[in-house]
């Protein structure tokens, strides 16, 4: 009788049991319709309207819902990054990251703080000069002949027509190649024509041995020094100017493109390009400083030549701020532009600024190519590591972080900006200043957030 019992029991709980595991499903929608009708009737704005339900891009694709759970991760690990701030003030790091793919700003903190950019700078003067100038820009180095030869004498005047190449080391190819014509003698003028007086000189805050100034290409030196070198080379290689029958000057300058306009009759007897390209691969890569001011003084000079404009190469690149960031215009008036360098360490500029710069440079075909695939330092790359040489050295960086470095010493100040691709295909935009910090300490902080940036 007992076991009977036990058994009707043991029968009631197991129908029980079952009940109210298929009843479990059915409470739980029927829950969540009662929340859901609930919010709707207490927040009527959020109900969408007939026309955006039935529109298809108003619904979010799983891709757009992929990438917003990827940017929500990725601001949540830089946020514990944050938190590991080995001997860096997390305070004043001005950092913003921007998603290409998704359009939206991933992080941001003090992003909109002036702040002295350091090396970082050069990207603005490259994209300055990229702008105005154009890619296909070239640095020209002509020598004509403009006369008669007749034998080793030239009848006539010899013209030296040069741009402000930065590459440029030597007059001595131009004085071989006029000794190659058999000119040995030259009776009229012998003019040299440059597109600035002055020697490059770094701007008076920044630290003058950051420039050696003994190690300058000839071309950036003061004109009285250019045309020294040139005589004492035509004497070592045997051409001798005689004093011409009418007063002439031995240095003159040109005011507009392209420089002499050529004549009939002219004899070329050297001519040499320079592509911008080839100027702005060293200035970023390796971060020099002396292409980046002398790049910086050729914009005021170039666009100076334009009919009724006097602008400083400061004022140009201003202008190219404006133009970058147009929709922040409370910023770009209080830049400080000191140099095309930035060594000067009274430069200011903001985070946000240089990640709309690099999303312009982005939007912009050509400038995208020349940034990816020439001119930003690339680690874990046996040519173009240039100033990240020991950084960032793993596989999972090769091809994916495409940056430009910076460091002020004298601020303990150390910077960085560019491109980086996560490991789902996503391309984002970065910029980091690290001040008042040690320089060593923040480049780990830096290479850290690279590697979250990948991930």
């Amino acid at each position: 009788m007992a076991k009977k019992k036990r058994k009707r029991r043991l029968k009631k709980s197991v129908r029980r049991g079952c009940a109210i595991i298929l009843a479990l499903p059915i409470l739980f929608c029927l829950g969540y319709l009662l929340v859901h009708l609930t919010s709707r009737l207490t927040n009527p704005s959020r109900q969408s309207s007939p026309s955006s339900q039935s529109s298809p891009s108003s619904q979010s694709s799983p891709s757009s819902l992929s990438s917003q759970s990827s940017s929500s991760n990725l601001a949540l690990r830089i946020d514990r990054l944050m938190a590991q701030p080995l001997r860096l003030d997390t305070t004043t790091i001005a950092l913003e990251v921007y998603d290409i793919s998704s359009g939206t700003t991933v992080y941001s903190r003090n992003a909109h703080r002036l702040v002295p950019p350091a090396s970082c700078m050069k990207l603005l003067t490259a994209t300055a000069a990229m702008q105005l100038l154009g890619i296909d820009h070239q640095f020209e180095s002509r020598v004509v002949a403009r006369g008669q030869q007749s034998g080793g004498t030239l009848r006539g005047d010899l013209l030296f027509l040069l741009s402000d190449d930065p590459l440029l080391e030597s007059l001595e190819p131009m004085v071989e190649a006029i000794r190659r014509h058999g000119i040995t003698r030259v009776e009229g003028c012998v003019r040299l024509h440059l597109m600035r007086d002055e020697a490059l000189r770094a701007h008076p805050t920044a630290a003058t041995w950051d420039i050696p100034y003994n190690r300058l290409p000839i071309l950036l030196k003061e004109r009285d020094r250019v045309a020294r070198d040139l005589r004492y080379l035509m004497q070592a290689r045997g051409i001798v100017a005689s004093e011409p029958s009418v007063p002439c000057d031995t240095v003159g300058r040109v005011l507009l493109p392209p420089f002499v306009r050529e004549q009939p009759g002219d004899i070329l007897l050297y001519h040499h390009r320079t592509p911008l390209t080839d100027v702005l691969a060293p200035m970023l890569i390796h971060s020099s400083n002396i292409k980046a001011d002398g790049l910086f003084l050729h914009l005021g000079q170039w666009c100076n030549r334009l009919p009724g404009l006097d602008l400083t190469p400061s004022d140009w690149l201003m202008v190219q701020a404006a133009l970058v960031d147009d929709a922040h215009p409370r910023e770009w008036p209080s830049f400080v532009v000191n140099d095309g360098s930035g060594l000067s360490p009274n430069n200011r500029l903001t985070t946000h600024f240089l990640v709309a710069l690099l999303r312009y440079a982005w939007e912009h075909e050509e400038m995208r190519r020349v940034f990816i695939d020439e001119a930003l330092a690339t680690p874990a790359h046996p040519v173009r590591h240039g100033s990240l040489l020991g950084r960032m050295s793993a596989p999972e960086f090769r091809n994916k972080v495409f940056v430009k470095t910076g460091t002020l010493t004298t601020r303990a100040l150390s910077s960085l900006a560019g491109y980086a691709q996560a490991s789902d295909g996503r391309w984002l935009v970065f910029a980091v200043v690290n001040e008042d910090s040690p320089v060593a300490e923040s480049r780990i902080f830096q290479d850290r957030l690279c590697r979250e940036l990948v991930r």
